[in-house]
């Protein structure tokens, strides 16, 4: 599984695209863990952080679509919610059976792949590669 960074992977905004490198380190990381078979406690620990940051991705791509007025604001929320709620039961099927791990690797890379070059750049022209959260 390829979880390097990829210049398709950009939208064309600084603070988005940094956070997009950080959720994709965290995947590799993830995935390199459960490549090497590490304890179910120690992925479910790693699926917390990947979580925990992927929520505060979320609010803050949302917060600058909120600030110019992007008219689907509501679908992409919808979006970030069903990533959420599938992190949530990867997390907990990880605690009980690790096996689940590859899959949720998988599941990662593919809705990360996904998410960035098909759905971000809906909304990123909307955006000013200047904005009061990247100064």
């Amino acid at each position: 599984m390829d979880t390097r960074w990829k210049p398709e992977y950009e939208v064309g905004h600084p603070r988005i695209d940094s956070e997009h490198q950080v959720f994709l380190d965290l995947i590799e990381q993830f995935t390199s863990e459960a490549a090497r078979g590490v304890d179910a406690k120690r992925l479910s620990r790693h699926c917390a952080e990947l979580y925990k940051y992927a929520d505060f991705h979320f609010f803050s791509e949302e917060g600058l679509l909120e600030s110019v007025g992007y008219n689907d604001l509501e679908g992409h929320k919808r979006l970030h919610a069903d990533l959420l709620k599938s992190l949530r039961i990867f997390i907990e099927s990880i605690s009980i059976d690790s096996i689940m791990a590859d899959e949720m690797a998988e599941f990662l890379l593919g809705w990360f792949v996904n998410h960035t070059t098909a759905e971000d750049p809906k909304h990123i022209h909307f955006l000013p590669k200047t904005s009061p959260y990247n100064r």
